[in-house]
């Protein structure tokens, strides 16, 4: 009773995010969860007492699972350089290849309730590249700055760059993404200080050719 439980919860669970990442939370209606996870609207309601609830429970589990691929990244024994360009190509190179679903994590009109669990995802963000510069600062590697404040600013540059309404056109994005991702990289090492890293696969194809 208890594993079947817990499948009808993941079923619904994951039936909710598919629809955020199809059409952000504004999606979510509980008859079309319902139908999605093939359970009645009713059952919904024994799992979750409202679509908010529901809502900020998938909120956490994609910002979780997101941070989280990150923060293994940033705590790798590779040097701060090599770990802030990781982390910089990953978090904007999901962004881009997830712009609906990046959308509706980073800037998506949301309840209070869920803007609440986005103000500790970015803040979480931040945190993330505050910790990677710190370690830079002090083996000497990236240039004193304030870690925290250039944190805040790679963390607002980049959803600003991709899903605001300054990014750039839609066409430019889904033709050429890794190009959109490596500009965003460059922009925000400048303000740190350092020099883009070239991707190894790039690195490779240019030594073949040479």
């Amino acid at each position: 009773m208890a594993a079947r439980l817990a499948d009808t919860r993941r079923s619904i669970l994951d039936a909710a995010r598919d629809l955020v990442a199809e059409g952000g939370f504004a999606a979510v209606q509980m008859t079309e969860v319902a139908k999605k996870a093939g359970v009645a609207t009713g059952t919904l309601y024994r799992y979750f007492s409202s679509k908010e609830a529901l809502c900020r429970q998938v909120f956490r589990e994609v910002s979780t699972r997101e941070m989280g691929m990150l923060a293994e990244i940033a705590s790798g024994d590779e040097t701060a350089h090599e770990r802030l360009v990781k982390v910089l190509r990953t978090f904007a190179g999901r962004a881009v290849r997830g712009r609906r679903l990046a959308y509706a994590l980073l800037a998506e009109p949301v309840d209070v309730n869920l803007a609440e669990e986005r103000s500790f995802f970015r803040r979480t963000h931040a945190e993330i590249f505050a910790g990677i510069l710190e370690d830079g600062i002090e083996n000497g590697e990236l240039r004193k700055l304030d870690a925290h404040i250039a944190a805040a600013c790679i963390a607002g540059a980049i959803p600003t760059a991709l899903i605001g309404p300054l990014a750039p056109q839609s066409h430019e994005l889904e033709n050429n993404p890794d190009r959109v991702v490596e500009e965003i990289v460059k922009f925000c090492l400048a303000g740190a200080g350092v020099a883009a890293l070239e991707p190894k696969e790039k690195a490779k194809e240019r030594r073949t050719t040479a």
